[in-house]
């Protein structure tokens, strides 16, 4: 898919005017959230094997997650960061263009809250189940990543009926959309989506998700390529 490039640049230009007032609206907004469906997000996602990796890096892409998971996010950094550091944080998730990567033969986002220079997850304990998943210990005894290791022993396999019974639960709990008209619904969407989703509108959040953000990454891209593309949008129509 293609990026349209006039509405990114519409908004990093909304962004580099209006960074401070959107954080203060990311903020209260999971302020508001409260603390609805954080301990059956915490207790699920106890329930899945404790691992380690090597911290190659090579996954931490932007990864898509439920609202749930968002709001989690969200309020756990306001628990232990300085509003300077919150700022660096949300201006990189609503500056998409700034963390394009190859990874392979694949055009990725990396992840906002990768820190490249000690190799740490900067939210590890509250990280997003499509992360916790990866690498688990398949019940062919595979995994998606030879990097990866259980903590305790011996390791236990984690099925398909098991992963999308956890899932279910979290998004039960969760904000879905329709990205495309004659699609249905989903609950999952990048970290980025949600922040737009609490900046400007859902509906607004939804354009730059197919316009800027599929276009970004290979692996939206190929989710979404047999969708039918949307008509061209007219400048009146995305004012940020």
């Amino acid at each position: 898919m293609q990026i349209n490039g006039d509405l990114l640049n519409k908004v990093k230009a909304a962004v580099g005017k209006n960074s401070t007032s959107y954080l203060e609206k990311i903020l209260l907004a999971s302020t508001e959230h409260g603390n609805f469906g954080m301990d059956l997000l915490d207790r699920l996602r106890n329930q899945l094997p404790a691992t380690k990796c090597a911290n190659c890096g090579q996954c931490c892409n932007s990864v898509s997650i439920y609202s749930l998971e968002y709001h989690r996010i969200v309020r756990d950094l306001m628990t232990r960061c300085s509003p300077e550091r919150l700022h660096r944080f949300f201006v990189s998730a609503m500056r998409p263009d700034l963390r394009q990567a190859d990874i392979g033969k694949e055009k990725r986002l990396r992840c906002v809250f990768r820190d490249e220079k000690s190799k740490v997850c900067l939210i590890h304990p509250v990280r997003p189940f499509a992360c916790r998943i990866f690498g688990l210990l398949k019940e062919d005894g595979s995994r998606e990543c030879d990097q990866v290791e259980d903590l305790n022993f011996p390791a236990r396999a984690v099925s398909e009926s098991e992963l999308t019974e956890l899932q279910t639960k979290i998004l039960e709990n969760s904000e879905s959309y329709q990205v495309f008209e004659n699609t249905e619904k989903i609950h999952f969407f990048p970290f980025e989506f949600w922040v737009f989703r609490h900046v400007f509108s859902p509906q607004r959040a939804l354009q730059i998700y197919r316009e800027v953000l599929t276009g970004m990454s290979t692996p939206l891209s190929q989710l979404w390529q047999k969708e039918i593309q949307l008509d061209p949008i007219q400048e009146n129509n995305y004012e940020i």
